[in-house]
């Protein structure tokens, strides 16, 4: 089949043989090849939405296997694999297992890359004990496949179901992944239909929980979808249909959804994921916190993905309702302080002041800034970077924020700063090496000045500068005596007495250092 036929890019049940409800479908959230990975809000809620359109239709039987499904600590399994070994046939990498090695001018660094999710064995006795087999496949196979830099477990997946099935089942992938790359993924899985872009009639679904065996302690609500701007390390745009519209759900939908997970799975936690979440919100996510508010329902809740500063900083009453309504935890972008930066990603409706107005309004509805409780998101590894300039959007967040998380740059397929560097992908193979691209792999480090060891340094500052003590991280520019003096000594000369005593060497066998020789750093200074 030519690949333009694979690619459907407006699926719908219909295209598909057979009546419902005499089918049986399997869903499955495939593993993580990946070098790290946080298992928390990982619920793979598109799966789950169509999960629920095939209950719609009357599916006869359907099965889930979340190879992600956290265990009761909220933890999953990993183990270490190869770079660039299928796992389409072997359970266990080729010993011994190498690293990945990042190179720039004499440097090295290493990083392990692991499966992250349930193993291979284990998927393949959960199949046998649910009876799918050669002789009894399943009539269809959804995947969803969500970042495009983790392509290969999806390969790895399809082709194991190839060789478990043959041709007697459709296997369908779906997701970020293949709506981003179509082609891609048409041509390096064994997928029969790539889907590319939304499946309509699930855009409105709840998930499904009930797949599961164990209730999740966690639910992610959407309560929109799409984004008015179009930023150019972004692909919003793309995985909404080329439309910059948003589209948000009616309050009583959504705060319904909400209501049936508490009632029926106990769930208190939930988290919010939207493209633009504050899209005027006056009359969209102010309604749905009022009715928290005002039905004292107890759910605690979350925006992992964060919320625009622009529009945040324009209303307190917002901000104050947010604490009101349980918000357990508030996330800022701050990507730069440098706004020649911003504007080369057309990040041009956000300024520095908002971060810092949204920062003071937040302290003021209560919530604590300096200890985890509001935190701001830093993103680096982009191209042409200055570490002078990523070390002063450091410390310029540590101060205002006080908690940062750091983000190492991605280049998305399908977006500006993609497209303007694709033939310097194309050199490397990494558009076929999609793998590659992911930003724990400093894919820009050769063109940008800073060495490996200058980045492995801004992680170690972040770090530093979020370690706490009794509940507050330190403020490098507070008015204690310690950060008054420790803001003179960076610039009293005291660098020049650390550099010399730095210097000194081990003493030789024959030699003792007599006291009239010993001096302090103090009395140098």
């Amino acid at each position: 089949m030519a690949l333009k036929e694979m690619i459907a890019t407006k699926f719908d049940l219909k295209m598909l043989s057979k009546n419902p409800r005499q089918k049986s479908a399997l869903l499955i959230n495939p593993p993580v090849y990946d070098t790290q990975y946080w298992a928390e809000w990982s619920q793979p809620y598109g799966i789950l939405r169509i999960g629920a359109l095939l209950k719609k239709h009357h599916y006869k039987r359907i099965e889930l296997f979340d190879f992600m499904e956290t265990d009761e600590t909220g933890k999953v399994h990993r183990h270490k694999i190869n770079p660039e070994e299928s796992y389409e046939e072997r359970d266990n990498p080729t010993k011994p297992i190498r690293p990945y090695e990042i190179t720039k001018n004499g440097e090295v660094l290493e990083l392990y890359k692991y499966h992250f999710g349930k193993t291979w064995p284990e998927f393949g006795a959960w199949l046998q004990e649910q009876g799918l087999t050669a002789k009894n496949p399943p009539d269809e196979i959804y995947i969803s496949a969500i970042m495009s830099y983790w392509w290969e477990s999806a390969r790895d997946l399809i082709l194991r179901l190839r060789r478990r099935f043959g041709q007697k089942s459709t296997i369908i992938l779906g997701g970020i992944y293949p709506t981003l790359v179509p082609e891609h993924a048409a041509e390096h899985t064994a997928a029969d239909i790539v889907v590319a872009g939304e499946v309509e009639e699930a855009n409105g679904l709840w998930t499904d929980l009930s797949f599961y065996r164990r209730a999740p302690q966690y639910a992610i609500v959407t309560p929109s979808r799409g984004c008015p701007f179009s930023c150019a390390y972004c692909a919003s745009k793309t995985l909404n249909g080329g439309k910059q519209v948003v589209r948000y759900r009616p309050v009583d939908d959504i705060i319904a959804e909400m209501k049936y997970k508490y009632e029926t799975y106990g769930i208190r936690d939930f988290a919010f994921y939207a493209d633009f979440l504050l899209w005027r919100f006056e009359e969209n996510f102010m309604k749905v916190l009022e009715r928290i508010v005002r039905e004292k329902l107890p759910f605690r809740l979350y925006a992992p993905e964060g919320l625009d500063v622009s529009l945040l900083s324009r209303s307190q009453k917002l901000v104050d309702l947010l604490k009101r309504a349980n918000f357990q935890k508030i996330y800022l972008p701050c990507e730069s302080i440098d706004d020649q930066l911003l504007r080369s990603m057309d990040r041009r409706h956000v300024r520095l002041e908002h971060l810092v107005r949204a920062a003071k309004m937040c302290e003021k509805a209560g919530f604590r800034l300096r200890n985890l409780e509001v935190n701001s998101f830093l993103l680096y590894g982009l191209p042409g970077e200055k570490i002078g300039h990523v070390v002063k959007t450091i410390i310029f967040v540590s101060e205002i924020v006080g908690s940062i998380i750091p983000m190492l740059f991605t280049p998305v397929p399908s977006t500006a700063i993609y497209n303007r560097y694709f033939s310097y992908f194309q050199k490397q193979g990494w558009d076929r090496d999609l793998h590659m691209l992911n930003g724990k792999l400093y894919p820009f480090l050769k063109m940008n000045e800073g060495s490996i060891s200058d980045y492995v340094d801004l992680q170690r500052l972040m770090f530093m500068l979020n370690s706490h003590y009794r509940s507050k991280s330190f403020q490098l520019f507070g008015d204690t005596l310690v950060s008054t003096s420790f803001r003179e000594n960076l610039n009293n000369g005291f660098s020049a007495v650390v550099d010399k005593y730095k210097q000194i060497g081990f003493l030789k066998p024959t030699e003792v250092l007599k006291d009239k020789e010993a001096t302090t750093p103090e009395e140098e200074t």
